[in-house]
């Protein structure tokens, strides 16, 4: 189907090995596409279709919930088993009996459903798990990271020293160089958390205002 925001969403199963795939294609990011493979409740794998990785799906499935869970065929809902919260519609005569005034009511007095559906629900200890898990795969490995990070902190140190440098020429003066270098070590951690939306590379920053404070005190005491 497709959503009012143009979002495309795909569900196919396969009922003898109770396996579902979910797919979903989001229009805001220009048309990625991401899957997740579930059976009877645990999740198998989880893609970014776009890019052929691995990647966690959580958030990208967790907005269509709502429409995964009014899907007409129950027993590929039941397989899904309530990961990405996509549970089963309550069923209105199970309401209606539930809140019944008779104190001998048969159905259990209870705001889960879990025994009528087969729904396994997620324990803390495995919602814990599957959040980190979640996390790692997102961050990626310690080469990834680098590989991400080199080229942007690269440029950042090249251009500070070469601005610094040029301030230095131009005033030949160490006390207004090491203000230079520190003003711009917190100039480059800035760009990284409010352009670049990524944690601040604290190695880079202090090597510049270490930088910063050197030649400053030398031109203060010296000069």
């Amino acid at each position: 189907m497709e959503t009012p925001l143009g979002d495309i969403l795909e569900a196919e199963f396969n009922f003898h090995e109770r396996l579902v795939r979910l797919a979903v294609e989001i229009k805001e990011e220009k048309g990625r596409m991401y899957s997740s493979t579930v059976r009877n409740g645990t999740v198998l794998q989880e893609k970014d279709i776009s890019s052929g990785r691995a990647y966690p799906v959580f958030r990208k499935l967790w907005p269509f919930r709502d429409y995964f869970s009014s899907l007409p065929d129950n027993d590929l809902v039941l397989s899904i088993g309530g990961c990405y919260d996509i549970f089963p519609p309550v069923q209105p005569e199970y309401q209606d009996r539930r809140f019944g005034s008779g104190r001998d009511s048969s159905f259990p007095r209870s705001s889960r459903y879990d025994s009528v559906f087969g729904i396994v629900r997620e324990t803390r200890f495995q919602r814990w798990k599957r959040r980190r898990r979640e996390e790692r795969e997102a961050r990626g490995t310690l080469w990834e990271r680098f590989k991400r990070r080199f080229w942007g902190d690269l440029q950042d140190i090249g251009l500070g020293f070469g601005i610094a440098y040029l301030i230095y020429l131009f005033y030949y003066d160490y006390v207004v160089l090491g203000w230079s270098l520190a003003a711009l070590g917190m100039v480059t951690g800035l760009l990284d958390f409010l352009v670049r939306k990524r944690s601040v590379l604290f190695t880079k920053v202090l090597s510049f205002l270490s930088l910063g404070s050197y030649f400053f005190y030398t031109g203060y005491v010296y000069f």
